[in-house]
C-alpha cells in the first residue's frame, strides 16, 4: 500500500513540477510578445484575478491562499 501511495505522490509532485514550468514559460511568452500571444490567454492577469479573489476573501482568503501556497512550494 506505501509503494501506490509513493507512486500517486511522486506523480502529482511531477504533475505540479510541470504545470509550474508551462506557468513561468506562459508568463515570459505574455512579457516577450505581449498579453494574450498565446492562444489569447492573458496569464499575468488570469494570475492578478486569482490573487485578488484571495484577497477579497479577508481572513478565509488568506488563509486559502497559504494553504495553496503550502501545496505548490512544498516538496
Amino acid at each position: 500500500m506505501d509503494k501506490v501511495f509513493k507512486y500517486f505522490n511522486d506523480f502529482f509532485k511531477g504533475l505540479v513540477g510541470l504545470i509550474m514550468g508551462l506557468l513561468a514559460l506562459s508568463i515570459v511568452a505574455d512579457f516577450l510578445f505581449g498579453p494574450g500571444s498565446i492562444d489569447g490567454i492573458n496569464v499575468i492577469e488570469n494570475i492578478t484575478g486569482v490573487v485578488s479573489g484571495f484577497a477579497g476573501g479577508g481572513v478565509i482568503g488568506l488563509i486559502g491562499l497559504l494553504i495553496v501556497w503550502n501545496l505548490i512550494s512544498s516538496k
